[in-house]
């Protein structure tokens, strides 16, 4: 039997840990999965079907603190691939744990400060209809799932002269969301702002705004970042915070939550430079009706070699896994797709003879005896 990489797939997102762990099974691969903190029960779903149809040892599940399990697994040096999903900090604590980090392959799905920018096209009477499809993207991009997608819209640059009839539209929009626990409804329809999942997270969140207000920004919406239910809730009103500047800690960190930080531009240059001077490059989003389209063209030119993902018209997101989902600088390492997945899981060996009659029929023997090299 030939020797399997160990693959240890760390993953605070349900949907992506399948997308890294079954790409590492198929490729012949034993893995390790830690299962998240929160969502972690939905794995018992599936350990039952993946114990029937895989062999013993193939998969293995591995709980408890994230900070405490891995550093040890790590620093035995058995670990041959790492497939992580968070924060780069925490990647990069785990990658230098390993004895022998130069012999780990590595494949990271970090944290990104997606941003959209408005063009000014798009605010004219006569666009109306494209305004009001750009301000509903910006709502699901940045606050579904309270904003806590590593795909969110994460910083909205707007012209400073529609800034004000952006934030209105904007303003209206947000408060008419529903804020309550998940199994509420109103009407047919359940709550769209939900609960965060710790205090600490409503902690950072409240230092942002408070950073932010310090510096002379507002909350635009009526009773954004408040709490709902008592001083232990972790239900947090969307706060959307304007003008923010490049002095507050909002404008450069990620937020990871139902905060909405609007910066408004006198040139488009601004919002250009920001892209290319940050520490991230997932995705960005351009909301425009231009008809010669020749600024969206200088911008998309412009961050190709930044992003992984240009999005015209449309919020941040996954797309068909025909598709690579990548991303560049502290974004990521390494490219997921149904077919980019299946190569990161492995390491291509070359088996390679000259063509005579011996080494012919010594090959002609090998191929019908070794697994290596038979056929699917």
């Amino acid at each position: 039997m030939c020797d399997a990489l160990l693959i240890l797939v760390i993953d605070n997102d349900l949907t992506f840990s399948y997308k890294n762990k079954v790409p590492a099974l198929l490729m012949g691969n034993i893995v390790i999965l830690k299962i998240p903190t929160v969502g972690g029960l939905a794995h018992f779903l599936t350990m039952e079907a993946f114990a029937k149809a895989l062999p013993a040892g193939t998969i293995h599940f591995i709980s408890g603190s994230g900070r405490e399990t891995m550093p040890p697994l790590m620093k035995t040096g058995l670990i041959d691939g790492l497939a992580f999903i968070g924060g780069a900090s925490a990647a990069d604590s785990l990658i230098k744990d390993h004895p022998h980090p130069h012999r780990l392959k590595v494949f990271l799905q970090l944290e990104g400060k997606n941003m959209a920018i408005f063009l000014s096209d798009i605010f004219q009477d006569q666009n109306a209809a494209a305004l009001d499809h750009a301000l509903n993207e910006v709502v699901v991009g940045s606050l579904s799932f309270n904003g806590q997608r590593c795909t969110a819209l994460k910083i909205i640059f707007v012209p400073r002269e529609y800034s004000q009839l952006f934030l209105t539209k904007l303003r209206d929009k947000v408060e008419a969301l529903k804020v309550g626990l998940p199994w509420e409804r109103s009407g047919k329809s359940y709550s769209q702002i939900t609960p965060l999942p710790n205090s600490q997270r409503i902690a950072y969140m409240k230092h942002l705004i408070q950073d932010a207000i310090s510096k002379g920004a507002s909350i635009v919406n009526a009773n954004g970042g408040a709490i709902v239910g008592g001083p232990k809730s972790t239900l947090m009103i969307p706060a959307v915070v304007f003008p923010v500047d490049d002095t507050m800690d909002l404008y450069s960190q990620e937020q990871f939550g139902p905060v909405v930080p609007v910066v408004p531009y006198d040139t488009i240059e601004t919002a250009i430079q920001y892209g290319r001077d940050g520490s991230y490059g997932q995705q960005c989003s351009i909301f425009t009706s231009e008809k010669d389209s020749n600024d969206t063209a200088d911008i998309l030119d412009r961050f190709s070699s930044i992003f992984g993902k240009i999005n015209i018209n449309s919020q941040c997101g996954r797309s068909p896994d025909i598709l690579p989902f990548s991303g560049r600088r502290s974004s990521a390492m390494g490219v997921m797709s149904v077919t980019d997945a299946l190569k990161e899981f492995s390491v291509p060996t070359v088996v390679s003879f000259k063509k005579d009659g011996l080494t012919e029929l010594v090959m002609s023997k090998v191929e019908k005896r070794s697994q290596f090299l038979a056929k699917l």
